[in-house]
Order: structure tokens, then sequence, then C-alpha cells
């Protein structure tokens, strides 16, 4: 009787150790990477920590700086864009491979400061033509929102025992661009200049105030350990 009363116990326990080996061969090893990012943010570093099969974290920072030239009504502008973020994220692998989910936030540093050029050393702004000395140097600025989220689609896979190649396409909402405008000139201290200046900002806001996400794609190479 006591024999029986055991037997199902040492049936499960039986059945608990046959169980242990696969259990084992399934755990999962956390894994942490580190290396270079190329992307539309600019160059950087990434490292990232695959917590088990479904969840990961990364950090990463990136910079760029490249110059551009546009027209605007009637000012040339020569632009010079810094790229400067540093973003967290969190990774879900639905299928529990390389394939992941991404949402994050980015400290979003990102601005392009402007300076306006005259033309044969006279600036029309807004249909009245100043000349330059009047109107001094023109200067603006395109900021954007200093914490900006972010998400995203990618993959990471292994190329050899240690390296790991990975991509992301997603975007990063900015928000609308902010744009300044100002002179130094003398004529600053005239009221209908100054409207005439405003509006010239607000033509500038009108060309960019469409642009409140950021697009990117990057590629990552990662060693593991």
């Amino acid at each position: 009787m006591r024999s029986r009363r055991f037997m199902p116990i040492l049936i499960s326990l039986a059945a608990v150790s046959a169980a242990l080996p696969a259990i084992a061969a399934n755990e999962f090893t956390p894994e942490y990477s580190v290396g270079p990012v190329i992307s539309t943010l600019g160059l950087g570093l990434e490292a990232g920590a695959r917590l088990d099969d479904l969840f990961g974290l990364r950090i990463n920072g990136n910079g760029f700086s490249f110059s551009a030239n546009r027209d605007v009504r009637n000012v040339h502008y020569d632009g010079d864009a810094t790229l400067e973020s540093f973003g967290a994220l969190v990774d879900l692998h639905p299928f529990r491979d390389g394939w992941r989910l991404s949402a994050g936030m980015r400290l979003n540093l990102n601005e392009v400061d402007l300076k306006g050029t005259p033309t044969n050393s006279t600036y029309t702004i807004h249909g009245t033509t100043y000349t330059a000395t009047e109107v001094g140097q023109l200067n603006g600025k395109i900021a954007f929102n200093r914490f900006s989220p972010y998400i995203g689609v990618g993959y990471e896979g292994a190329v050899s025992d240690h390296w790991r190649l990975g991509f992301d396409l997603g975007a990063m909402y900015h928000g609308t661009p902010r744009v300044s405008l100002d002179a130094t000139g003398p004529v600053t201290s005239t009221p209908s200049f100054n409207q005439q200046l405003e509006d010239e900002r607000q033509e500038l806001r009108d060309d960019v105030k469409d642009y409140s996400w950021y697009p990117v794609v990057g590629v990552t190479l990662k060693y593991a350990f």
C-alpha cells in the first residue's frame, strides 16, 4: 500500500528528470554586442543586449554634417546641417529569431543653420529689395523636438561565431520643424522690415512644415560576446 502511495511521485520525478535535458537545450543565453552603425542619422556606435528569445535592448549614437544650398522665394540660403542624436530602443522578436519590431526614444540634437546670401549686393525679402548693407547678415536656423520617438522593423543575424550583421528601417517623429530668422543690419530698427522678415520666416516654415517624420535606414556590424 505504501509503495502505491509513492508511485505517482516517482513517476512525476522520472518525467521531470527526462525533460530536464530538453529544457536545458532550449534555455536562452543572453548575448551582448557592440559595433559601428551607418544610417541616415549619421555614423555612430551601437551596443545591444539580446535578453531572451523574445526581447532585446539597444542604445546608439549617431552624428554627421553636410552642406546644401536652396533658393526660397527670392533669397538664396546656404545651409549647414548637423545630425546628432542618441537613442534607446526596445526590440520585440515576434518569431523568436533575428526579425524584430523596434520602438524607443531619441535625444534629437539635429539642426540646420541657414545663411542668406545677397544677389548683386541686394536682398529681396517678401517682395521688397534692400541693399546688403541695410540688411547685414541674414541668419536662420531650423530645429526639431529634442525628444523624438522612433518606430521601425529590422533584422540581425550571425555571419560568424562572433559577428552580427543587421539592418533597420523605420522613422523618427521630430515634430513640425521650428524656424527662426534674423538680420543684423540697421534696417532691423524699422517695423516694416521686421514684419517682412517675419513673413519671410513664415514662408521658410511653410516649406518645411510637412516634414515631421525623418526616415531612418541603417546597417550595423557588431561583435557579439
